[in-house]
């Protein structure tokens, strides 16, 4: 096996790029790092060769390239999803050196061009088609199944019945501390210095009225973690799993760390199995907000009403909340249209009135 070989002005101007994404432009790390992967494919795919060395011709074989991949975790060839964020990447990077000296003069605007990703897999990737998630009384279903007998197992219940209750990312909740809660006034302080925000945003998060089954579980467990525990406002609130050596004289779970959950994959299968154990699809955590949006159509009435729910979601536009969260699920939509048409044929306000409340 060939090792591959690096070009160090390569590696020299990706650093370079990588610091500008991250002092100029304030990238995160998580979006700094997905950058950089994506460079990293093209600077493989060159074996060598030197970034100056493009050509429309290079840049259409890579894309050939790719789409001659393999996914390696599940030997399935590359989504047009994962191709088209890598070629998006390399693009903003090549439109990037086309402006730097040493670079500008070999590198056109028009040929980076020639990376942009499919115009079909585009349309895909941005068209606003509904989701599955699940109903907010699925939501509730599968918190009040969840097992509590042991604190993990709590921590557990607390976490998705938490996610529900204010939407929060996974990667903000497990990094909230005790003190970033307010149950005097049922909300959360998402604090974008020290919280890992979308952006690194900081906003307020009312608990949204899912059930006070769900608020329940979530204030318990925070009392749990205070008088059991005595733990202060630096303390996690979603702390890890401790791990050590049981009465089996085996490695197992023996409580929890004063240490934050750190690992949002194993959050993500925790909350799928949760929804598979009670016969429901492994649906994603990401999917909750579109349960909270669905959610917004029991409560909202008002402009203002639907502003409110979406600044509670973090968001400064509400169409960006119906933008990403908000389709309506085809049966529903046809379901729409009809009482629509029932409407302008001639049906009484108290006739639509009845068909509401079926």
């Amino acid at each position: 096996m060939t090792m591959p070989r690096h070009n160090a002005d390569n590696l020299r101007i990706k650093r370079k790029y990588l610091v500008w994404l991250k002092e100029a432009k304030g990238f995160s790390e998580a979006s700094i790092d997905k950058a950089a992967a994506a460079i990293s494919t093209y600077d493989r795919y060159l074996e060598g060769k030197d970034f100056r060395a493009f050509h429309p011709e290079r840049a259409r074989a890579y894309k050939r390239h790719l789409g001659r991949q393999k996914n390696e975790r599940t030997g399935a060839p590359l989504s047009p999803t994962t191709i088209g964020s890598t070629l998006r990447e390399v693009k903003s990077f090549f439109g990037w050196l086309a402006d730097q000296p040493g670079y500008k003069s070999k590198i056109t605007h028009a040929d980076v061009a020639y990376l942009t990703p499919d115009r079909r897999a585009e349309n895909a990737r941005r068209s606003n088609l509904w989701k599955p998630h699940p109903s907010p009384e699925q939501a509730r279903r599968v918190v009040r199944a969840m097992p509590s007998e042991k604190t993990v197992q709590r921590r557990d219940r607390a976490f998705i019945a938490f996610l529900f209750l204010t939407g929060s990312r996974v990667a903000a909740a497990i990094s909230l501390r005790l003190g970033h809660i307010d149950l005097d006034h049922a909300c959360v302080t998402f604090d974008g210095r020290v919280v890992d925000t979308k952006f690194a945003k900081s906003f307020t998060t009312a608990f949204f009225p899912i059930g006070d089954e769900v608020e329940q579980i979530v204030r318990e467990w925070i009392t749990e973690l205070r008088q059991e525990y005595c733990w202060s406002h630096a303390d996690p609130l979603f702390p890890k799993t401790r791990i050590g050596v049981g009465a089996s004289r085996r490695f197992e779970a023996l409580g929890i760390a004063r240490e934050p959950w750190t690992n949002p994959s194993s959050v993500a299968r925790i909350f799928k199995t949760a929804f598979e154990d009670t016969g429901l699809p492994p649906f994603s955590p990401h999917r909750v907000r579109d349960t909270l949006v669905e959610l917004s159509n029991d409560h909202c009435r008002t402009p203002e009403d639907y502003k409110a729910w979406s600044q509670n979601l973090g968001h400064e536009d509400v169409l960006t909340t119906f933008r990403s969260y908000g389709s309506v699920a085809p049966g529903r939509q046809v379901e729409l249209m009809a009482r629509f048409r029932d409407r302008g044929t001639g049906s009484s306000e108290d006739d639509f009135s009845v068909l509401e409340d079926d």
